[in-house]
């Protein structure tokens, strides 16, 4: 299955590769397996010519459809590739590609069609049966989709400006490394023609660029990095500027970090830092160094064993100016599932600024901060709308000393040429923005404690909503469950019981709860606190459950009556007792079972609506995954896992969003 190739792992950029591809008469398998040696090589428009060919015999083709659009992908030409996987998917009558399902919505979400993308995974994940990466990875773009559409109005912290003149080109740019205001050192991939040939490849190398007047101007590089044959990237210079790090990769599977140092004035040659820094058998790449006091580290990305997936962010503590031996995975509060790469350490505000690709985000690659030191870090931070966009923003440098700052970005508002708008990176400049005021001016303490913000009102409940704005008023909608119901003990996704069942035999457990309480070890105070809150729970969260959701079924009728279009936002989760896989197919029973409860609601009249796609329901069954932290994952402990207020109010599904369609 391909995955994204390594130049983008390592440098990220994509290029246009032309080259003849010769018209002698073949078959379309010819055609294709030509496409795929060259797909694999990296040369992806002469794999495109390829299976086009293979497309002119048969345009239905099953392989050289989704091997096309493969390659589309690997070129970030996002639209095409969806274009081919729909193909892909028309033609797949017997389900022999569900990866293009996957892929599909994975360039859905950096076109930014995060409601669509959403859909085409929960399609993937409905027929896809081995649990493997892919399926983990679907699973959490669900996620991250659901995640985009909620934040996507968020309020940006930073202003977004096109950089000064000079600066950009139509081709690649990455890895801004700023001296001063006014000079500038970055990786590029410049070539005088769009001819790339086999027989004379590009590479990437390192430019350094002076302002004069609002525009940039290349200038001669003062260091002795140069080489043949070789991809040069991802500069840093040291605290006092006499050593320079950067990226060197003979092939595009293998890169080292290299370091030159000046001594007396002159910079020395050039030489690979030692273990474990560079290790055989992986890559180690866009160096960052971090500055804490009088404690230095190197951080870098690298696809080493024992890391948490993909590219990992790693730390050594440096002495002397030299890395030391105890190299550190920067942990699981850094590193996700996936690829998590180009490290930037502000030491001005001790914060690390990196991108990942796994956790949830508005696009590819998004940008994250996280406070504190290497191996002590806050957990990351997603820097919001603007600086991250539904296409790869990474290789942020930011000043926030200085409140300045850049980043590069392949989004469709840069300098690209026709056909591929996302085809490659450029730079973008950011100005930290002011935080909101969200209070006027008088000293803290004379304020009232339950004074509401302006843009804040109360939102006061109707009890008996007529339309679907009071409806609103009632939102969120939360339905509870009794651990592993409903059908305890199985993988299905489907349930034939509906909520009011569940609900029934739930209310009836409730002194099951209190002598969970009272048997406790809990002193008898604690017990009594304990007792009172879970006699809320049952009374108030568990009994109203039924009737909110009556109430809204009943506005809903009469809404679909006069003819509305409307769809639920459905979210599911679940305490984290069993494994992942496991509580993700819960969610959707216990989403299931709110479906069934509206088909069976006032005899099937819901039905038709449901039939006719005027009444749809989005479901985001997020697992376990967003389970409160206070909530045991300890099955011996029958209090905190399943009995305690905490638990019982995470095994629910909620319904957030009751929107009419246009």
């Amino acid at each position: 299955m391909p995955r994204l190739p390594l130049i983008q792992t390592y440098l990220l950029l994509a290029i246009g590769l032309f080259i003849s591809v010769e018209a002698t008469a073949q078959s379309a398998a010819q055609y294709i397996a030509k496409g795929d040696k060259e797909l694999e090589l990296g040369y992806y428009q002469t794999a495109i010519a390829y299976y086009k060919k293979a497309l002119h015999l048969d345009t239905n083709i099953l392989e050289a459809n989704f091997q096309t659009a493969n390659a589309y992908r690997m070129l970030r030409n996002y639209r095409r590739a969806r274009d081919f996987y729909d193909a892909t998917i028309d033609f797949d009558g017997q389900d022999q590609y569900p990866e293009a399902h996957f892929y599909k919505g994975l360039m859905l979400k950096q076109l930014g069609n995060y409601k669509p993308a959403m859909l085409s995974f929960q399609t993937f994940l409905s027929m896809y049966r081995a649990r493997d990466d892919i399926y983990r990875w679907a699973r959490d773009e669900e996620v991250s989709c659901y995640w985009a559409m909620e934040h996507e109005f968020d309020t940006a912290f930073f202003e977004v400006q096109r950089p000064d003149s000079g600066l950009n080109s139509v081709h690649a740019e990455m890895s801004p490394f700023f001296i001063d205001a006014q000079s500038i050192y970055f990786s590029t991939m410049r070539y005088a023609s769009d001819e790339v040939k086999k027989s004379k490849p590009v590479f990437i190398e390192i430019k350094k660029a002076e302002r004069d007047n609002d525009v940039w101007h290349l200038v001669d590089i003062d260091l002795p990095i140069a080489a043949k044959d070789v991809h040069i990237g991802n500069g840093i210079f040291n605290r006092d500027s006499t050593q320079f790090y950067y990226s060197r990769c003979e092939e595009l599977s293998s890169c080292q970090i290299w370091r030159t140092v000046k001594e007396n004035g002159i910079w020395q040659d050039p030489q690979p830092l030692p273990d474990p820094v560079n290790v055989l058998n992986a890559s180690s790449t866009q160096p960052s160094l971090a500055i804490v006091g009088e404690d230095e580290y190197l951080i870098f990305a690298s696809n080493r064993e024992r890391g948490k997936g993909g590219m990992d962010l790693w730390f050594v503590p440096m002495k002397q100016g030299n890395p030391t031996t105890r190299l550190r995975n920067m942990g699981s509060t850094i590193n996700s599932k996936g690829d998590d790469i180009t490290p930037y350490f502000d030491n001005g505000d001790t914060a690390l600024y990196y991108s990942s690709n796994r956790l949830p985000g508005f696009g590819g690659f998004d940008v994250f901060k996280a406070k504190g030191i290497p191996g002590n870090s806050s957990l990351p931070e997603n820097l919001g709308p603007g600086i991250n966009s539904p296409a790869d923003d990474y290789y942020t440098h930011l000043h926030t000393t200085d409140s300045l700052g850049y980043f590069a970005s392949n989004r469709a508002s840069g300098l690209k040429k026709s056909g591929n708008e996302t085809c490659c990176n450029d730079f973008y400049r950011i100005k930290v923005l002011p935080p909101p005021v969200i209070a006027d001016t008088l000293p803290a303490d004379s304020l009232a404690s339950d004074t509401l913000l302006a843009d804040e009102p109360e939102v006061i409940e109707i009890e008996n909503p007529q339309n679907l704005e009071e409806l609103q008023t009632l939102l969120p909608i939360s339905l509870y469950f009794h651990n592993d119901r409903p059908d305890p003990r199985t993988t299905a996704r489907t349930t034939e019981r509906t909520y009011s069942e569940t609900i029934t035999e739930y209310l009836a457990m409730r002194f099951d709860y209190i002598d969970a309480v009272n048997g406790s070890a809990f002193d008898g105070t604690t017990k009594m606190e304990l007792g009172n809150v879970m006699e809320s729970f049952f009374e108030q969260d568990l009994k109203r459950s039924l009737s909110k959701l009556n109430k809204a079924l009943n506005v809903l009728l009469r809404e679909l009556n006069k003819g509305a279009s409307i769809t639920l936002g459905v979210k599911g989760y679940a305490s984290p007792l069993a494994d992942s896989d496991y509580n993700l197919n819960l969610t959707y029973r216990r989403i299931a079972s709110m479906e069934n409860y509206i088909v069976q609601y006032d005899t099937g009249s819901f039905v038709p609506f449901i039939n006719s796609g005027q009444l749809t329901i989005d479901k985001i069954p997020y697992g376990e995954s967003q389970a409160a932290v206070n909530v045991s994952d300890d099955l011996s402990d029958q209090l905190g896992a399943i009995y305690s207020p905490t638990a019982a109010r995470e095994r629910r599904i909620e319904i957030l969003r009751i929107e009419r369609n246009e």
